[in-house]
């Protein structure tokens, strides 16, 4: 058996800078991952980060931005395409070699004083009656012999597995999910090709492109990787249905692109990503939950490192300030996390959620029919994806607009009036667990109500 005061399950970004955040905070911090050391950080993604998610740790830790091999190219603005349109997005960030960056902050996390124990597998939740424990683990290689790994708090960042979250009795911990619907997990597959020939022309934008063949709201995306270098792959839900597998489908769209013959494939990979709103309550008395464990995933564009940084950083800060006055078993204390969460981006995903499930019912044609007729302009565009409520003006415009389409129309004004509840459902988040059942009751209402409407 080994002790420490906070135990991390996932080297990805949330669990690394909750062990940056920790460390600095002078606690002792295990680290447990399933890979060898060498390729913690390395993930099969899209490898898009968003700038603020940089500054945010440059402001709270410190962390210099990503620089040298760690940066594939630089992005200045997202294009959503479809054989008809594009509309392009502003917004600066990168495309990430993850491996590098990755490793940089691992060996930042050991520097601090984290013990990392790779090639480490967890099994299972340690937990009592009142309280998660640690967890139990195996070492690769070691024979199958189980140890236990004993901490005041556990902060599970293991991803699309949950590890420690879905090892926990419900009867126990009744107000943390177990489960995840099909319909709120997306299945991806993305290949790193290298040009024969010329260079391409997507240096520093990101596009995403809604190809008729691709279970819709699925896309297809290529984004620049250097010089003669994409980053270029596929995905959509689980519960959308093709006639086709999703390495046959990629290849038929890539080759609208590029040709079979005129690059070379690096590297490939594929995996699952949860895209839905966030947990809305993602701890319990000695636990907290960060990154895709957590569904802290934009459930548009599935880009989900930006938010694992960010939550785990608050993971880090709140398991530190609860383990140094004692209230590690404290669910009312660890609830500032979700707090955090909720204010952070809590809110606003969970209205991009809202457009996410729009756009299954009006389709990438109806899409198309808003922009070719110029019926929403850029900023009104924003303000949907986005979440914000259009003004009475607004929708009077656009209904002159949309004839004969008025189905889109009803789906624009329903998004609109369910981002006003929302709104209005998360300025009510409760401060502590005692009235959380009230409040995700209200919240799983009105969420089903919307998302039953376009099954």
């Amino acid at each position: 058996m080994v002790e420490t005061e906070i135990l991390i399950v996932g080297g990805g970004p949330a669990g690394i800078i909750s062990a940056i955040t920790a460390a600095k905070q002078g606690r002792e911090v295990i680290l447990v991952d399933s890979k060898s050391y060498q390729e913690i950080g390395n993930k099969v993604c899209g490898d898009a980060l968003n700038l603020e998610p940089i500054k945010f740790l440059e402001r709270n830790l410190g962390i210099p931005h990503p620089t040298g091999n760690e940066v594939a190219d630089f992005v200045e603005r997202a294009i959503f395409k479809s054989h008809n349109v594009s509309f392009p997005l502003s917004g600066d960030g990168y495309v990430l070699n993850r491996h590098p960056y990755g490793q940089r902050l691992l060996k930042m996390a050991e520097g601090l004083g984290v013990e990392i124990k790779d090639n480490t597998k967890v099994i299972s939740a340690l937990y009592d009656d009142f309280s998660v424990r640690g967890a139990v683990v195996v070492e690769k290689g070691g024979e199958g012999i189980l140890s236990e790994i004993h901490a005041k708090i556990t902060i599970d960042c293991s991803g699309r597995n949950f590890i420690i979250r879905k090892t926990l009795p419900e009867r126990l911990f009744p107000f943390l999910e177990k489960h995840l619907e099909k319909r709120d997990i997306a299945a991806t597959y993305r290949e790193i090709i290298s040009l024969k020939n010329q260079d391409h022309p997507y240096h520093n934008e990101l596009y995403l492109i809604y190809d008729e063949t691709i279970p819709e709201p699925g896309y297809f995306w290529i984004f620049s990787k250097g010089e003669k270098q994409l980053n270029v792959g596929i995905g959509w839900y689980m519960d959308r249905k093709s006639d086709r597998g999703m390495k046959e489908l990629f290849r038929e769209v890539l080759n609208k692109y590029y040709p079979e013959g005129t690059y070379e494939v690096l590297d490939k990979g594929g995996g699952q990503i949860p895209t839905r709103y966030p947990l809305t309550n993602a701890i319990v008395p000695g636990f907290l939950t960060a990154g895709d464990a957590a569904l802290h995933v934009n459930p548009f564009t599935a880009e989900g490192h930006g938010p694992a940084l960010i939550a785990g950083y608050y993971a880090g800060e709140i398991a530190s300030k609860a383990i140094e006055i004692d209230k590690y078993h404290s669910e009312e204390f660890l609830w500032q996390y979700n707090n955090k969460i909720m204010n952070h981006f809590g809110l606003s995903h969970t209205k991009i959620q809202l457009f996410s499930e729009a756009l299954k019912k009006i389709k990438v044609s109806g899409l198309e029919f808003l922009i070719r007729r110029s019926i929403l302009s850029k900023d009104q565009f924003i303000n949907i994806h986005s979440g914000k409520k259009l003004g009475l003006f607004e929708m009077v415009k656009i209904a002159i607009k949309a004839f004969p389409r008025y189905d889109i129309l009803l789906t624009i004004a329903r998004v609109s009036k369910s981002t006003q509840k929302f709104e209005k459902i998360f300025s009510n988040y409760p401060n502590d667990p005692e009235n959380y059942p009230t409040w995700k009751n209200d919240f799983d209402i009105e969420m089903n109500k919307f998302r039953d409407t376009y099954e």
